[in-house]
C-alpha cells in the first residue's frame, strides 16, 4: 500500500500569490519641499553672530564655539531641520553669554592685578 504525500508548499508559483494578498499601495501625494514645510509652520531662530563676535572678543575658545553653533543655525535652517536650528541658536546663545561673562571675568581679574589702588 502506498500512501501519497500531499504537495510541498514552497512559496512560489500561482499557489502562493493567491494565499497571500498584499494591500494596495497608498495614492501618490505631491511632493513637499523643506521650504515649504518649515516657512509656513515657523520662523528663522536668531543666529546671535552679533552676540558671537563680542564672545569671541572676550574669549576666543567660547566665541568660536559660539560661532559654529550660529553658523548651524543657518544650515539646519536650509536643510529642513527646524529643530536642530532651534537647538543650535539656543546653544549658541548659552555659549555666547558664557564666553561674555568669563571674558569680563578675566578683564575685571587682571585690572585688580594691574591697578590693586584703583
Amino acid at each position: 500500500m502506498t500512501t501519497q504525500t500531499p504537495p510541498h508548499h514552497t512559496g512560489f508559483g500561482p499557489e502562493s500569490a493567491k494565499s497571500h494578498r498584499y494591500p494596495p499601495p497608498p495614492p501618490p501625494t505631491a511632493p513637499v519641499s523643506p521650504q515649504q514645510t518649515h516657512a509656513v509652520t515657523a520662523t528663522k531662530p536668531s543666529t546671535y553672530w552679533p552676540l558671537s563676535i563680542i564672545s569671541f572678543l572676550c574669549s576666543f575658545i567660547f566665541g568660536g564655539f559660539g560661532m559654529y553653533f550660529s553658523a548651524q543655525v543657518t544650515s539646519r535652517w536650509d536643510a529642513g531641520d527646524v529643530e536642530g536650528a532651534r537647538k543650535a541658536s539656543k546653544m549658541a546663545l548659552i555659549i555666547d553669554i558664557i564666553g561674555i561673562v568669563i571674558g569680563l571675568l578675566v578683564i575685571r581679574l587682571n585690572f585688580v592685578r594691574l591697578y590693586p589702588f584703583v
